[in-house]
C-alpha cells in the first residue's frame, strides 16, 4: 500500500524547482531538499522542509526522489555522482525526473536505477515559472502505470493534469515534440509582431488580436503584459533553454529519419538569437532579433 504522504527528496531549486518544492511543502508532504546553491532553500525552511548537504543525504530514507534540473548532465551528476541520490541508504525505491533530458537519457537513467533495484518515471512538465508557482503545470509521464499512479500524491500539488504518455521515455518524447511545437509558435509570434509594427499597427492592437483571435494560445495570453512592456529581464524561461529543447527535437528527427523543415528553420533562428547575446532573456525577447520596435515601452 503506497503512503498517503510519502517522504520526498526534491533535488534542484532553480526557477522551476523552487516553486514546485514550495507547493509540496505547502501541501504538508514531508520534504528534504538539495540545491547546489544552498541559499535557494531558505524560504522552504519556514515551511518545514529540511535542507540536505548532498543529493545522497537528501535521498536517504526518502520514498520518492524528484529531480528538477537543467538537463541530462545535471541529472547524471545528482543521481550517480560521488554523493549521488542513487547511492543513498536506505535506498529510495521510486525516482521521478521532472527535468527535460530527452528520451535516450531517460531510458538510460531508468536502466541504471533498475539495476540498483529502484523504479523510475520520466515526468517532464509543460509550463514555465507562473504555472510552477500556481501548481498548474502539466506532467508528461513515461513509465509503468502503477509507478505513475504511486506518484499521484506528489504530482497533485504541482499540476492540473498528468498525461501518461506510455512506457519509460515516452514522457520525454512527448515533451520534445511539444516543445518543438512551442518553438515554432514562439517564432511565429515574434516575427509577425515585428512585421505588424513595421506595417504601422500598434503593439497594443497586435497583441489584442494575437490573444483574442483564432490563433490565440495560453502562452500568448500569459505573456501579453510582458511583451507589451518589452520587459524581458527576470525571465520565466530563458532562450538558452529554448535552444536546448530545439536541439533535442532535431536529435529526435535525425533518429527517426524524419526531418521537419519548419522546426529546423525555427531552431536556426533561436540559435541566431542566442549567438547575438539574447540567451539569458525571457524567451519572448526573441522579438529583438527582428529589429527595434517603434512602439516599445519600458516599465
Amino acid at each position: 500500500m503506497r503512503p498517503l504522504n510519502p517522504r520526498i527528496a526534491f533535488l534542484g531549486l532553480g526557477t522551476m524547482g523552487a516553486p514546485m518544492a514550495k507547493n509540496l511543502a505547502l501541501a504538508g508532504l514531508p520534504l528534504r531538499v538539495y540545491n547546489r546553491s544552498a541559499g535557494r532553500a531558505e524560504g522552504l525552511l519556514e515551511l518545514g522542509a529540511q535542507v540536505a548537504a548532498s543529493p545522497r543525504e537528501a535521498a536517504s530514507g526518502a520514498e520518492v526522489v524528484i529531480t528538477m534540473l537543467t538537463g541530462p548532465d545535471a541529472v547524471e551528476r545528482v543521481l550517480f555522482g560521488p554523493e549521488g541520490a542513487a547511492a543513498a541508504k536506505p535506498a529510495p525505491k521510486l525516482f521521478a525526473d521532472m527535468s527535460t533530458t530527452g528520451p535516450g537519457a531517460a531510458r538510460d537513467f531508468g536502466a541504471r536505477l533498475s539495476a540498483l533495484g529502484a523504479r523510475f518515471v520520466d515526468a517532464p512538465v509543460s509550463g514555465s515559472r507562473l504555472p510552477a508557482e500556481t501548481g498548474e503545470l502539466v506532467v508528461l509521464a513515461g513509465g509503468e502505470a502503477s509507478d505513475v499512479a504511486q506518484l499521484d500524491p506528489v504530482f497533485r500539488p504541482l499540476a492540473r493534469r498528468v498525461i501518461h504518455a506510455g512506457p519509460l521515455g515516452a514522457g520525454q518524447t512527448l515533451k520534445v515534440v511539444l516543445n518543438g511545437l512551442g518553438c515554432q509558435h514562439l517564432l511565429a509570434f515574434a516575427s509577425m509582431l515585428r512585421l505588424g509594427e513595421q506595417a504601422g499597427l500598434s503593439r497594443e492592437v497586435l497583441l489584442t488580436a494575437f490573444t483574442a483571435g483564432a490563433f490565440s494560445t495560453p502562452a500568448y495570453v500569459a505573456k501579453q503584459s510582458r511583451v507589451l512592456a518589452g520587459r524581458y529581464e527576470d525571465p520565466d524561461f530563458v532562450l538558452d533553454l529554448v535552444l536546448r529543447d530545439a536541439v533535442l527535437c532535431e536529435e529526435l528527427q535525425r533518429e527517426l529519419g524524419t526531418p521537419m523543415p519548419t522546426h529546423q528553420a525555427a531552431h536556426a533562428e533561436v540559435r541566431r538569437a542566442v549567438l547575438q547575446g539574447l540567451g539569458a532573456d525571457d524567451l519572448f525577447g526573441i522579438e529583438r532579433l527582428y529589429g527595434s520596435s517603434k512602439t516599445q515601452r519600458k516599465v
